[in-house]
């Protein structure tokens, strides 16, 4: 059995890209343009900042040129989002797929997403600031992170099955104690500006998936 964290495959591609059949030969401006410049505009000055009039202005171009891509603000904003769950994706499920299954794959999905976190394409913003984010953002972000968490517990109950960790090691335990490992490092690096952090996250991750390994002390179930 395959896992991969991805988000869209749990929610229909309608709700992604519902705008694509109105798409018109006359329009100006690509979509991977009109979200790549919403990004820039929503690092800047936040995601209600990014609307269809603004992005028109910013590329230049008539306000139905991008309408075409994202019929209202929300959508166009949701994208960004989106297109950050594309380039989590690319850069540390699809890798990991190459690995085999069990602990060796929980592992590679942990390494790789501590690099990306640590790396200048990530930085946290959406999960530091969620209480700040408008409502429907913060949904669809919450949405995508539960996804992720249970990646991760699938993963670790791959291992579980294939006698890579105990019987009896509650995957979901597994899933909270290295998320929050990461988690951690990305506020001690946002808050704090101490990279060290996510160094700090790797042996913390090697130390725990190194005692549900070798010892009794393995995360049990509720």
């Amino acid at each position: 059995m395959a896992l991969c964290f991805r988000p869209c495959a749990a929610i229909r591609r309608f709700r992604r890209y519902p705008d694509i059949a109105r798409l018109s030969l006359w329009t100006m401006v690509s979509r991977k343009k009109v979200v790549a410049v919403a990004a820039e505009v929503s690092a800047a000055d936040g995601f209600e900042a990014v609307t269809t009039q603004r992005l028109a202005q910013d590329l230049g171009v008539l306000e139905r040129d991008v309408s075409e891509h994202f019929s209202t603000d929300e959508l166009l904003q949701q994208s960004i989002v989106w297109a950050g769950a594309d380039k989590f994706n690319e850069a540390v499920t699809e890798p990991a797929s190459t690995v085999p299954e069990g602990i060796e794959r929980l592992r590679s999905l942990l390494g790789l997403w501590v690099d990306y976190a640590e790396s200048d394409a990530y930085r946290g913003e959406f999960v530091g600031g969620a209480a700040e984010l408008p409502g429907h953002i913060r949904d669809l972000i919450a949405e995508i992170a539960r996804s992720w968490v249970e990646t991760l517990a699938g993963h670790a109950r791959l291992a579980v099955e294939r006698g890579d960790l105990p019987p009896g090691t509650d995957p979901h335990q597994v899933a909270f104690e290295v998320h929050g490992l990461v988690q951690e490092a990305n506020w001690t690096f946002g808050v704090l500006g101490n990279r060290n952090a996510y160094h700090r996250a790797r042996v913390g991750i090697e130390h725990r998936v190194g005692s549900w390994l070798h010892s009794k002390d393995r995360p049990k179930p509720l």
